[in-house]
């Protein structure tokens, strides 16, 4: 399967799941529906990892720090997209939560790669739209801001974190032990960490008084996201980093497209300017 096979599925895959956030966190809670997501999205794995892989625990320390820095960054990364969706519009949160990009080039130019001025441009188009996205209508300011405000500062997080984690695993992991494993492990890892802060909100007690039919959205969700990093991952480990990633990006605009027509959530004139130019970022970006 090639690059290009693999980012289009993952924009599909994560499209939709980012989609399904939004009712699953509304309905459940921030980090009980990432909780089921990432349970559900596990179980469907595990056969896979078993049939796939003939050594499932990795040796090495160098590893396993590796597994651990990777899973925390994801986990809180998916933890801020899931509070940023419950708080926010999906249609100003995927685009800025998608600009991950951004951040994943900044870093690999921290570390030395060459950036275009088309990859600059892509950078300060990406700033712009964070700004232009957060500025609601004027008859809307006085109930938009406190909520509308903190939706976009966690997906402002959201990205930032997963941003570094694609990097880290790009970078360290997915070379080290394939892109299944690290899907599995840094997975495990993002379930560790939402259940101990279940425990330690003691939440975790109301695990098991969720009805079936509430755990539809989070577990369509978690499988669909659980699909999209493997994917991803398996794209970095072919050494396809920037068609992975760019195709993969291009998720914000399904979620964008869901969000406006079966959701009707609108947009102001200035906002809808943020949109275009954030998904202008993602192509200047990742497109080389």
């Amino acid at each position: 399967m090639t690059g290009v096979w693999l980012g289009l599925g993952a924009a599909l895959s994560w499209g939709f799941a980012d989609y399904l956030a939004q009712p699953a966190t509304r309905r459940l809670g921030t980090v009980r529906a990432a909780f089921y997501a990432q349970l559900i999205g596990l179980v469907l794995l595990f056969p896979l990892v078993l049939l796939t892989q003939p050594v499932i625990f990795p040796a090495g320390a160098e590893n396993w720090l590796w597994i651990v820095v990777t899973g925390l960054l994801g986990g809180a990364g998916n933890l801020a997209f899931y509070r940023a969706a419950k708080l926010g519009n999906l249609a100003v949160v995927a685009p800025i939560m998608g600009s991950y990009g951004a951040v994943t080039t900044l870093l690999a130019w921290g570390w030395g790669e060459h950036l275009s001025a088309r990859v600059t441009l892509g950078l300060l188009l990406a700033l712009g739209s964070v700004v232009l996205v957060s500025i609601p209508a004027r008859q809307a300011r006085a109930r938009a801001l406190p909520r509308q405000v903190q939706g976009l500062l966690w997906a402002l997080v959201s990205a930032v974190v997963v941003g570094t984690c694609f990097f880290v695993m790009g970078h360290e992991l997915t070379p080290r032990i394939g892109g299944t494993l690290t899907t599995w492990w840094t997975r495990v890892v993002g379930l560790s960490l939402n259940l101990l802060i279940l425990l330690f909100t003691r939440q975790a007690t109301s695990l098991g008084k969720v009805p079936a039919t509430s755990l539809l959205a989070p577990g369509l969700s978690g499988i669909l996201s659980m699909s999209a990093v493997l994917l991803t991952a398996l794209g970095l480990g072919r050494g396809e980093d920037a068609v992975v990633t760019v195709l993969g990006s291009m998720s914000i605009v399904i979620t964008t497209i869901l969000a406006l027509f079966i959701v009707r959530e609108r947009l102001t004139g200035v906002q809808w300017v943020g949109v275009t130019l954030a998904l202008l970022s993602v192509l200047l970006i990742g497109w080389k």
